[in-house]
């Protein structure tokens, strides 16, 4: 009985061990880096941000290269830095929807050149501050700029309800610089580490070892009737 006992300390320790890995964090923080424009940038004057440059950025991850745009205009960011307080998130709201919707409908166009990512740039911008998806009119207006650029960006807004949502985009969020949004490879689901995965198994096994003592312990014994000497 004692060894039994004693399986099962092990047991427990072995799974409570492997909870406390799998929640906790990877060893290393997550970190975005800021290069640059992916394709260049045009200069817009709008109603919120004055005049201000659009254009995808190009960046890292955690080393792992990604592009990103814009979705906060309040805030402010540097080219050539490193940043340690951002999260990334997969938000589930009608607006990252609608992003979802634009991203299949014209990210492969959005890094052909300066052009195609200053109109993505604006439409990402409209769908984030103005539900009339029009760049003419409301609380998020483009002022000035390339009319060849504004005009492209409206035609993939005005063809939005046409596409659905193929995207997982991310939003990576900061309390004190601008928001992003983004999507691949650097924010799939991670799994364990190695070292998670082989307590986890360990885990398993001596789990199975408990069940298996258990069954020839309850195999070995037989009841017998009251006042009855047993033949062994």
């Amino acid at each position: 009985m004692s060894n039994l006992n004693n399986m099962l300390r092990h047991v427990a320790l072995s799974l409570a061990a492997a909870a406390v890995l799998c929640a906790s964090p990877l060893a290393n923080a997550d970190s975005l880096g800021t290069t640059g424009y992916v394709k260049g940038s045009q200069v817009f004057e709008l109603s919120q941000g004055g005049d201000t440059k659009a254009g995808g950025f190009a960046g890292t991850w955690d080393a792992s290269k990604i592009i990103f745009w814009c979705i906060e205009l309040t805030e402010f960011f540097q080219f050539g830095g490193t940043y340690n307080d951002y999260t990334a998130s997969e938000p589930n709201n009608p607006m990252f929807t609608m992003l979802g919707q634009l991203f299949t409908e014209a990210y492969q166009y959005a890094t052909l050149d300066a052009q195609h990512s200053a109109a993505f740039q604006l439409a990402i911008w409209e769908i984030v501050y103005d539900a009339d998806l029009n760049l003419g009119l409301g609380s998020f207006k483009v002022l000035s700029g390339d009319p060849d650029t504004v005009k492209l960006a409206q035609s993939w807004l005005d063809g939005l309800g046409n596409y659905t949502d193929n995207y997982h985009l991310i939003m990576l969020h900061s309390a004190t610089h601008q928001d992003f949004v983004t999507f691949g490879t650097p924010f799939a689901t991670r799994v364990p580490e190695p070292a998670t995965l082989a307590l986890l198994a360990m885990a398993v096994l001596s789990m199975g070892a408990v069940l298996r003592v258990r069954r020839s312990s309850a195999g070995s014994k037989r009841w017998l009737p009251r006042g009855q000497p047993s033949d062994r």
